[in-house]
């Protein structure tokens, strides 16, 4: 491959790179959000945060959604994987999120047990 093909590609993988702080800082923002709103028992701010597959697994979402069993804390590690993102937090829960057209949504909270090889029980997904 010739230096003229090559600078744009590194040029271009350089780029691709940039909006991982961005995609790590808005991922833990709803997380944070997600169980503030759990905490606060505000059961229409916390279902804003999910995604739709799991509004349908707490059904009625805004009822259920403030009795799960949470361990919150404050945010110890935030992995981004492309479109999918893990939030560890102090408790000892993992949330998982997906980024949707409106931005990150909580898939699965309230995980606990998550190794390399098992995602763990989670409180609402999973």
């Amino acid at each position: 491959m010739s230096l003229r093909l090559l600078l744009p590609a590194v040029a271009v993988l350089a780029l691709a790179g940039c909006g991982t702080g961005d995609d790590r800082e808005q991922a833990r923002h709803t997380a944070e959000r997600f169980y503030a709103a759990v905490g606060a028992h505000d059961g229409r701010a916390a279902c804003a945060q999910l995604s739709s597959d799991a509004v349908k697994a707490l059904n009625p979402c805004r009822r259920a959604v403030t009795q799960l069993q949470l361990s919150p804390g404050r945010v110890v590690a935030t992995h981004v994987y492309i479109t999918d993102a893990m939030v560890r937090l102090a408790g000892g829960d993992v949330v998982f999120l997906g980024r949707e057209p409106t931005g990150w949504k909580v898939d699965a909270a309230g995980c606990r047990g998550v190794t390399r090889d098992n995602p763990g029980d989670c409180e609402v997904g999973g």
